[in-house]
């Protein structure tokens, strides 16, 4: 504490007092108090200064504690963003086809979430594609998501199927191997048509269904019906199906963020994907990826993947 001064600081006040403000055993700093005119300090005085200025230091603490936690959680998001885009890897070259991929966290503050891509060569030469998504939006999410993009990798090399058979093989691997998870996921092959021409295969598993673009600028939703999500019944039959791809053709992967809205129905953020893509047959698939998310997705209020295929001959 303070009382008195003797002769007035350069401001003009006549009496200052100036008190620690502690928090335990740690100074946070000091509370100065003036008056303008001699005021000698009372124990009253003494008193309401040092519960005020317990006070001031209370909130001060809580303020750095809030700002430590801050610094935290933006390094630790930092982290887990940085880890999982050391997963979503860069597409492959196959001839003929042109293969864009985008990754975009959520705007909020948020933990990253379970959304992920993928593109490889399998054994027998087609192209592999994948989008999935994990339920939730943390650690644990992208942790999973890791393990499943990991485990499709693995079972697509050691098990020569169609789409269907590689995600009933995924599915199995999941509740042998105690990942404890429901994901959503659309897995595709393009490889050459019998007739000619190239061949997409794909199973889905409860997952937002493909968009294909014509080369003449039609667009249709491939929505043939959808499997369980993995991770609810292994046992559970899965389907592939199978379209023909002309030349200048475009496969549109994406995780439910591109078209979900809080105030608006699915069906309609189905609908603004559809009217998005009718002008996608003229660019090429860095251009399409780029093009969607102006459009679809300018805020990221949640995370998109979205992985583009263009069939160039």
């Amino acid at each position: 504490a303070g009382g008195t001064a003797g002769p007035p600081p350069a401001d003009g006040l006549a009496a200052w007092a100036v008190l620690p403000m502690r928090t335990g055993e740690r100074v946070l700093g000091s509370l100065a108090v003036g008056w303008h005119r001699p005021h000698p300090l009372e124990d009253d005085d003494v008193r309401v200064l040092e519960a005020f200025a317990a006070q001031c230091a209370q909130a001060l603490d809580r303020v750095a504690r809030l700002e430590q936690e801050r610094e935290q959680a933006a390094a630790t998001r930092s982290l887990a963003e940085a880890l999982q885009r050391s997963m979503l890897t860069e597409p492959p070259r196959p001839p003929g086809l042109r293969i864009a991929v985008r990754y975009r966290p959520a705007a909020r503050e948020a933990e990253v979430g379970g959304d992920w891509y993928d593109a490889f060569t399998a054994p027998s030469g087609a192209t592999t594609i994948v989008i999935g998504d994990v339920t939730g939006h943390d650690r644990t999410a992208a942790a999973v998501m890791g393990q499943l993009r990991n485990m499709l990798r693995g079972v697509a090399h050691a098990v020569a199927g169609d789409p269907a058979e590689l995600l009933t093989s995924l599915d199995r691997a999941v509740v042998d191997l105690g990942v404890s998870t429901l994901a959503t996921a659309v897995l595709a092959h393009v490889g050459p048509a019998a007739g000619g021409g190239r061949e997409l295969r794909w199973a889905n598993a409860g997952h937002p269904p493909p968009l294909l673009v014509g080369p003449d600028g039609a667009v249709e939703l491939l929505e043939r019906p959808r499997n369980l999500l993995l991770g609810v019944a292994p046992g559970t039959a899965r389907h592939a199906h199978a379209r023909t791809l002309a030349p200048g053709s475009s496969v549109v992967l994406y995780t439910d963020g591109l078209v979900e809205r809080r105030d608006a129905a699915l069906d309609d953020g189905f609908r603004r994907l559809l009217d998005a893509a009718r002008d996608l047959h003229a660019l090429t698939a860095e251009e399409a990826c780029d093009a969607l998310l102006a459009r679809l997705a300018p805020d990221y209020t949640d995370d998109v993947a979205l992985l583009v295929l263009r069939v160039e001959g």
